[in-house]
């Protein structure tokens, strides 16, 4: 996992760092879910619960996780507002771009 340095939260999340650490080194993280970057085809972002990255059948270590919340309707809040940052600032859909994410 790559985490984004100015990483986008939902309004319940209050300790970060505290979070990202369970996401990428607990056995059992909380009910989380991450934005990320879409690994492939034409979507604008992918939402995964963190317990799907956790998994063993799951490759997770080119997922650029970009937004973290603490429940799915929290994480489609997050969404919309980075999309939102997004298009306000540039008119247009390129998040790698303004985020400054090279692949």
């Amino acid at each position: 996992m790559i985490w984004y340095k100015k990483l986008y939260l939902g309004e319940s999340i209050k300790q970060a760092r505290w979070v990202r650490y369970q996401i990428s080194y607990g056995k059992n993280p909380k009910g989380y879910y991450c934005i990320t970057l879409p690994e492939q085809g034409e979507n604008l972002l992918d939402i995964y619960p963190s317990r799907l990255l956790r998994t063993d059948g799951f490759n997770g270590e080119d997922l650029r996780i970009i937004g973290v919340a603490s429940d799915k309707k929290e994480a489609f809040d997050v969404v919309r507002d980075i999309i939102e940052d997004v298009y306000v600032h540039t008119r247009g859909f390129d998040i790698k771009g303004y985020l400054g994410i090279q692949i």
